[in-house]
């Protein structure tokens, strides 16, 4: 049989829609359209596998109504028949004592003519009163990522432990992992996520496209754009330092990596 072409601008406006009766605290528009196979991934949240099994977690699900003060949604086509969406959401409570961005991605599949939520992954990161940070998420180092992800893939992650939870994450997704306030760091392409390892610890997990710039990074030499005097920037503009004292070795260290060699 074959597959219904995904319509991606379908994908963003049922994103919105879903979005918004999430944040007036509706979740029964969500569960329709949620695929028997689903996954949620959320922050301080169980992996959740199956319709069945997201479903009777939020199915009483109230919440504290929240204004949506920016958004934004971003469609990737995947293949002929499925897309991801992705994007951010700043809301505010309606007291207006403190503000969230929800990061997100969707992954949507055509069932039958009908749009199925596949994958639904969202992260929270709450902001001080009285502050509401510009939105602009970079889809170009998106689509980046996606296309090395695709070609370079190796279906192996790595268990990480975050909190109450573990949470296992394709290295390929992961830009850099820094040692940040006594804490370890994941920042990956659409989230960053804390770690109850030690840097040493998790280096020991990583397989060797991670270089160790120095012992507070192990950068993902893949996403590597450009190499200063200590320094090296990344495809998502982030610019990590190189110690002065070992410079000349570590630049020369990661050209050997990162030049294709005839």
């Amino acid at each position: 049989m074959s597959k219904t072409k995904i319509d991606c601008e379908q994908a963003v406006c049922l994103s919105q829609e879903l979005f918004h009766a999430h944040f007036s605290g509706e979740p029964e528009k969500w569960f329709s359209y949620l695929s028997p196979d689903s996954i949620y991934l959320g922050t301080g949240e169980p992996a959740l596998f199956g319709r069945d099994a997201i479903r009777a977690r939020f199915k009483d699900f109230s919440g504290i109504l929240l204004d949506i003060l920016t958004e934004e949604y971003h469609p990737v086509p995947l293949d002929s028949s499925s897309a991801l969406v992705c994007g951010q959401i700043l809301v505010q409570n309606q007291r207006k004592t403190f503000c969230v961005i929800t990061r997100f991605t969707l992954v949507y599949r055509n069932a039958g003519g009908r749009l199925q939520l596949s994958h639904i992954h969202n992260s929270y990161e709450y902001v001080p009163a009285g502050e509401t940070p510009s939105l602009k998420l970079d889809l170009n180092t998106l689509k980046f990522v996606r296309s090395l992800i695709l070609k370079q893939h190796s279906g192996k992650r790595i268990a990480v432990r975050s909190g109450n939870q573990t949470i296992f994450v394709d290295p390929y997704t992961v830009l850099y992992v820094q040692s940040q306030n006594k804490r370890t760091e994941l920042v990956c392409a659409d989230q960053v996520i804390s770690c109850n390892s030690s840097l040493s610890d998790l280096a020991r997990e990583l397989p060797d496209i991670f270089y160790p710039l120095h012992r507070g990074y192990y950068v993902n030499t893949l996403y590597i754009t450009a190499i200063r005097r200590f320094e090296a920037e990344l495809i998502s503009g982030a610019v990590l330092p190189i110690p002065a004292l070992n410079y000349t070795k570590i630049r020369d260290d990661l050209l050997d990596r990162i030049q294709i060699k005839p």
